[in-house]
């Protein structure tokens, strides 16, 4: 195993934690200009949902991820955790009782983060699932794995109920608050607050996903673990639209392979730190385009 301080130091790692607590105040202070943005000039709000708004969701995203893995130990990880998750409507309680999952079974139909169906055998019912997967991205799937953990054999232990109502009451209070400071500053409209960020939650969703798919998307890999981690991809960057996919999502997938194959070691934040292993499978968005027309069309990789 690579000791991580033979590439990336303790005060390197150290500096991260400012990131986890200035993500979700600028979050904060978007959500509450942003309704204002889009009742002055709708254009100019979707190039502001574009940036800074897709990099803010993609950034509390991924520092929701860290928080899981406890990568930076100068934050307080449970709770920053919890106030990510919230923050761009996710439930806390399923992506901590399911991401396991997807490192233990990464590439399998048991990764319940990525199929919590599992293999779905009917090509018909495959497809519009794969639609609407690419279309509603990380929410379809949060609101998919909502029906299934539950019933799980292993998660439905974990799994408790007053912790998604809690969860909807956080959400009701943290977006009201945003949209009530909107409407007193600013004088937002209703529809104005309600649409901007139904928008901008929908785009997050969508964009955080493909990023996720560049990854893993429609790939079922035989082998056994370390054969499947190696199979995990990576986006090159080799062209404008490839330098601004990993701008807006903060390098996840460039060099992902070593999420996976060095899970322990914290590398995302330090592209060129660790060396990639050897042969890793590196792709274009013109590759990554060809991968979401198999899905489309139901075809596995």
């Amino acid at each position: 195993m690579i000791d991580r301080n033979a590439y990336i130091s303790k005060e390197q790692i150290r500096k991260q934690t400012v990131y986890f607590y200035l993500a979700p105040l600028i979050w904060s202070i978007y959500l509450v200009i942003l309704p204002a943005v889009f009742s002055f000039n709708k254009y100019l709000a979707v190039a502001c949902m574009i940036f800074p708004g897709l990099y803010l969701f993609t950034w509390l995203g991924y520092l929701m991820h860290e928080c899981w893995h406890k990568y930076v130990p100068n934050v307080n990880n449970g709770l920053m955790y919890n106030v990510l998750a919230l923050m761009i409507l996710s439930d806390p309680q399923l992506y901590h009782i399911i991401h396991g999952s997807h490192h233990s079974k990464v590439h399998t139909w048991e990764d319940s983060e990525f199929h919590p169906l599992g293999e779905i055998k009917s090509r018909g019912f495959r497809i519009v699932y794969n639609w609407m997967e690419i279309i509603f991205g990380v929410a379809f799937l949060v609101v998919m794995a909502s029906i299934t953990v539950p019933r799980h054999k292993i998660f439905s232990k974990k799994y408790r109920y007053w912790k998604l109502f809690s969860s909807i009451f956080l959400w009701i209070l943290f977006w009201g608050c945003t949209g009530y400071l909107s409407n007193i500053l600013f004088g937002s409209a209703l529809t104005d607050i309600l649409i901007s960020y139904g928008i901008m939650i929908w785009l997050g969703s969508f964009f955080l996903h493909q990023s996720q798919l560049v990854e893993h998307g429609n790939l079922i890999v035989e082998g056994n673990f370390n054969e499947r981690n190696y199979f995990s991809r990576n986006l090159a960057p080799s062209g404008v639209a490839e330098k601004v996919f990993l701008f807006l999502t903060h390098n996840d997938s460039l060099e992902h392979v070593l999420h996976h194959t060095l899970t322990s070691v914290y590398s995302r934040p330090f592209p060129g730190s660790v060396p990639l292993p050897k042969d890793a499978i590196v792709i274009t968005l013109k590759e990554y385009l060809s991968v979401i027309g198999r899905m489309l069309i139901g075809r596995a990789d």
